[in-house]
């Protein structure tokens, strides 16, 4: 039988450094090309586009807690957890007064007066305790800590009313009876804690930066970041072409134009978080800064050589990744900021 003669590669091979036959490269090079260049316009799309806006997949998406509409969840959510575990001490004391309710009253009777008393004391006291906690778990919301601790307040008075009531209508000491007194206190506490929990992470004070603004902004940082995907592509495209690095130009202008796209879209933030401290302008220009410089280091691909020109690829990718992260992350944090200062 004949065998065609027709190459077979053993191990350890090497077919990037095979010359390619000229009228071969024509065909599979620019296959190969366009393939790179499609996954890198996917990548840094993906990073772009959800990356550096603040609601998207793949950032620093929950940015608030669900039913809140633009304050940061760190402050926040931190006091509501605390407010929670002063209700599950209240809750653990108001059990201990049942239970020595309890002890007054007998298998065919309620509890005595000076049981009824001494419970009501009890609940009373416990009241005090958690409102107490709840000031001092809130004292450090500067703007809106003594209007949630008032707010809160008229919740635990109507807790302890009912409380005390659900007391006085306990039948006797059997199972059932002090059962369904617990049940209902159980029920009481846990809806006086939903109400305070809701009221502090839906609390919106004066001059935050609220979702719609937010939305305004990630519109404004998509255009910029279309603008900038583009660029690269054809930066990119360019130098695979040609065998050389990214162009000086070419990197400056599409680095410049992103930069004023963002610049724009934090001016749109408004102009109390634009004028304070928290301003991350000059966070992200030093970014850029950085992005341009390490694009501008990388090493040029080798004409006609996938690997090289793979890996040149990837690397241009990975830099814009880092440091778009890294901008998202400083926008983000400012933000952050600058909402929990007014709380």
């Amino acid at each position: 039988m004949r065998h065609t003669k027709r190459f077979r590669p053993e191990l350890n091979d090497r077919l990037e450094d095979r010359t390619v036959p000229s009228h071969l490269l024509g065909g599979f090079w620019a296959l190969e090309v366009r393939a790179l260049l499609r996954g890198f316009e996917q990548h840094v799309g993906q990073v772009l586009g959800s990356g550096l806006g603040l609601g998207g997949r793949g950032g620093l998406g929950g940015f608030g807690l669900t039913g809140r509409s633009g304050v940061s969840s760190s402050t926040l959510s931190q006091d509501a957890r605390s407010v929670q575990r002063a209700f599950q001490t209240f809750n653990a004391s108001d059990q201990a007064a049942v239970a020595s309710l309890r002890q007054t009253a007998t298998t065919t009777a309620g509890p005595t007066q000076a049981g009824l008393d001494a419970y009501n004391g009890a609940v009373a006291s416990a009241i005090s305790n958690l409102n107490s906690t709840i000031s001092s778990s809130l004292g450090n919301l500067t703007n809106s800590g003594s209007t949630l601790v008032a707010t809160i307040k008229g919740y635990t008075s109507t807790l302890q009313t009912e409380l005390q009531s659900a007391g006085s209508g306990l039948a006797n000491s059997t199972n059932q009876a002090v059962r369904a007194l617990r049940q209902e206190a159980n029920s009481d506490i846990r809806i006086a804690q939903s109400q305070a929990t809701s009221a502090i992470l839906n609390t919106q004070p004066a001059g935050v930066i609220t979702s719609t603004t937010r939305q305004t902004y990630n519109q404004a940082v998509s255009t910029a970041a279309q603008t900038f995907k583009l660029a690269m592509s054809n930066a990119l495209q360019s130098s695979i072409s040609g065998g050389t690095a990214l162009d000086n130009s070419a990197v400056s202008s599409a680095v410049s134009t992103l930069q004023t796209g963002l610049t724009s879209a934090i001016n749109g933030l408004g102009t109390p978080f634009t004028s304070s401290t928290f301003n991350p302008t000059s966070t992200v220009t030093t970014q850029l800064t950085t992005l341009q410089n390490q694009l501008l280091t990388i090493v040029a691909p080798t004409a006609g050589n996938f690997s090289s020109t793979w890996l040149f690829s990837r690397t241009v990718s990975s830099v814009v990744s880092q440091n778009l992260r890294a901008i998202n992350l400083a926008v983000s944090t400012s933000i952050q900021n600058y909402n929990n200062s007014l709380v």
